[in-house]
């Protein structure tokens, strides 16, 4: 939306009144003077007119060390959410960037940003995903064959992109992929008579999990990492 737009909007004075505003220097955008109708306004765009603040917003980057049991939702009536984790006056606001079911444990991304969250989740960006995995029975060398060839879903009609494979033990491995489709992990398992005991996210794209940031807990981090952000974007966000 333009200035003009904006100004017109958000006062309900009209596009004539705008106008008078921008061309008397009466309007700041991120804090300085503007008179070109013309300049688009951003999400996260500080706007002032005649001193009052029209719009100021700060744009949220934050990762959530999910406990189990916790909704990857930012409303539930029966459980806690993720939302209600990150005990703010602004986690309302927020939105995943990546789900995670009730049971698994791990990173998730929360953001009001939604150029940044699409950065993260479409599929065209390929982000890849590790996980950290316990089954119920030893995992047989041609599942981890076939994780590193790539699978079809008949429900989704896709491929996956070939996985990532880390044997730590008979019953437990690293797993890289580069999708998100509803329980992956947990149906490419099943192909082979496995289940999987405990699912645990520890890096998406370039975010790893730091070791110190316990169950419950959540960090601001750096979009820059793998987002550029425009005009009125703030580089770091702050709790």
């Amino acid at each position: 939306m333009t200035l003009l737009q904006f100004i017109a909007k958000r006062t309900g004075k009209g596009r004539r009144f705008a106008k008078a505003a921008l061309e008397a220097g009466q309007v700041f955008l991120n804090k300085i003077q503007q008179s070109e109708g013309r300049v688009e306004v951003g999400k996260f765009d500080q706007l002032e007119l005649s001193g009052e603040i029209l719009q100021q917003r700060t744009a949220r980057y934050v990762m959530l060390h999910k406990p189990a049991g916790a909704v990857s939702a930012t409303q539930d009536r029966e459980h806690t959410t993720v939302i209600d984790l990150i005990k703010t006056d602004w986690a309302h606001d927020l939105h995943l960037a990546g789900r995670l079911d009730r049971a698994t444990t791990g990173l998730v991304i929360l953001t009001n940003d939604s150029a940044f969250s699409e950065s993260l989740t479409q599929p065209a960006q390929k982000i890849p995903k590790t996980y950290l995995i316990h089954t119920d029975l030893p995992i047989p060398p041609d599942a981890i064959a076939k994780f590193r060839s790539g699978m079809s879903f008949d429900k989704e009609k896709i491929r996956t992109q070939p996985a990532l494979v880390e044997m730590l033990s008979e019953t437990s491995c690293r797993l890289t992929i580069y999708e998100g489709k509803h329980h992956q992990i947990k149906r490419m398992f099943l192909r082979y008579g496995i289940r999987v005991t405990q699912l645990h996210r520890e890096t998406i794209g370039p975010y790893q999990l730091p070791d110190h940031l316990l169950p419950r807990k959540w960090m601001a981090i750096d979009p820059s990492l793998v987002f550029n952000p425009s005009p009125g974007h703030s580089q770091q966000a702050r709790p």
